[in-house]
C-alpha cells in the first residue's frame, strides 16, 4: 500500500526549525516603539500522497507555549465548515455565537506553493514561545477528519491521541514586539498516512515542517513525459499517481535514497500534466534558502517509507543541486536524455 508512514519512534519528524524572526519586522504588525506584540498567522500546505482522492482533516485550533508563561489557545479565523459539511457541499458558514470555529481542510489540494489559512493577523506577546500545537477532531471509528480513496471509499482518518494532545510541534520560535512573523506548517501526507491491516480506520501521523514565509523560496520544473513511461514505471499516467520528485537537502555529495532508507528526501512533490503548456510540471514549496539536489522517480507509488527499498528508480537532472533563494523560483528539468 501506498500510503504509510514512518514508524511511531519518528512519527513527528520536524525540520529543525528555531525560528528567529530578525528579519520579520515587516509592515502588518505593530510598529511603535512602546510596542509590545506582533501579530501571528499560521497557514497549512501538503507534500502529496498517492492512492487517495482526498484527505480532509478538522482542525478546532492552534495552541503556544510562552518560555515564560501559560499556554495560549489561538481561535481559527473565518467560518466554520466540518469535513462532512465539505464533502456534502455545504458551504462554510459564521460561527454561532459562544461556539469554536471548526474549519476541514483538504489537504491534497494544497500542493506547491499553496497554502490555507488557520490563523491571520494573531496578536502575540513579544518574547520566546516553546512550541506550538495544532488541534484537531481525529479519532478513531468517528467520520470528523477523512480521508477519500481512489475507488470513492470513505474511511475515519484518525491521529493517536490526535483529540487530547493535538499534533505539536516542538520547534521553539520568537515573536519581535512590532513584528509579522508568518509560518507554514507542511504536511508530508508521503511519510504519514498508514492503513493498519485489519483495521477499518487510516492513521495520521504527520510529518510536520514549520516554515517561516520570510525565509523560503520554490523550486519548479519540467519532467519530459518519456520518462513517465519508461521500462519499469509503476504510476499510472492517467490519474499520474506514483510520479514525483523528491528533494533533498544538500550538493554534489548529497545521497539520494528512498523514502525508507537513512538518505530519505527532505520533501517530495507531486508530477502533473498543465494543460495551457501540455508538459509535465512540479512545484515544491516552501524551503529554506540553501541547496538541494533533485531526482525524479515513476515507482513513488510502491516506496514505503516503513521499508528500504534500494529497486526505487531514479532519474537525475544535469540542473541539479540547485539553490534556493528566499522570495525566489529556482528551476530543475528533467530530459529524456538524462534518464
Amino acid at each position: 500500500m501506498a500510503i504509510k508512514t514512518q514508524s511511531s519512534e519518528n512519527y513527528l519528524l520536524i525540520a529543525t526549525c528555531s525560528v528567529l524572526l530578525a528579519s520579520c519586522g515587516g509592515s502588518g504588525g505593530n510598529t511603535t516603539e512602546t510596542a509590545t506584540t506582533g501579530t501571528f498567522s499560521v497557514g497549512i500546505t501538503d507534500a502529496p500522497v498517492d492512492s487517495a482522492q482526498m484527505v480532509l482533516v478538522e482542525f478546532t485550533g492552534v495552541s503556544v507555549k510562552p518560555s515564560d508563561g501559560e499556554e495560549e489557545n489561538l481561535p481559527l479565523s473565518g467560518d466554520s465548515q466540518t469535513c462532512q459539511d465539505l464533502l456534502a457541499g455545504t458551504d462554510p458558514a459564521p460561527t454561532p455565537e459562544g461556539e469554536s470555529t471548526v474549519r476541514c481542510i483538504e489537504l491534497k489540494e494544497l500542493q506547491g506553493t499553496l497554502s490555507a489559512s488557520l490563523i491571520d493577523d494573531e496578536l502575540l506577546n513579544a518574547g520566546s514561545y516553546n512550541w506550538m500545537r495544532l488541534d484537531v477532531n481525529a479519532e478513531r471509528g468517528v467520520m470528523d477528519s477523512i480521508i477519500v480513496l481512489d475507488d470513492g471509499g470513505q474511511e475515519s482518518l484518525y491521529v493517536p491521541s490526535g483529540n487530547e494532545t493535538g499534533l505539536k510541534l516542538n520547534s521553539g520560535f520568537t515573536v519581535l514586539a512590532g513584528g509579522s512573523h508568518n509560518f507554514v506548517i507542511d504536511f508530508d501526507l508521503r511519510k504519514s498516512i498508514n492503513n493498519p491491516q485489519g483495521f477499518a480506520d487510516y492513521k495520521l501521523i504527520p510529518s510536520l515542517r514549520l516554515i517561516d514565509l520570510s525565509e523560503s523560496g520554490n523550486i519548479t520544473g519540467t519532467v519530459d513525459a518519456t520518462l513517465l513511461t519508461a521500462e519499469g514505471c509503476t504510476g499510472d499516467i492517467n490519474t499520474e499517481d506514483g510520479f514525483a520528485v523528491y528533494i533533498y537537502e544538500g550538493g554534489v555529495d548529497t545521497v539520494t535514497g528512498d523514502e525508507g532508507s537513512e538518505s530519505a528526501p527532505h520533501t517530495s512533490a507531486s508530477v502533473s500534466l498543465d494543460d495551457d503548456s501540455g508538459r509535465y510540471e512540479y512545484t515544491a514549496g516552501f524551503l529554506t534558502p540553501g541547496e538541494y539536489t533533485l531526482v525524479f522517480t515513476c515507482q513513488a507509488a510502491d516506496d514505503s517509507p516503513e521499508v528500504a527499498d534500494e529497486s526505487i528508480v531514479f532519474v537525475e537532472s544535469t540542473d541539479s543541486p540547485t539553490t534556493v533563494v528566499a522570495d525566489e523560483d529556482s528551476v530543475v528539468n528533467f530530459s529524456a536524455a538524462e534518464g
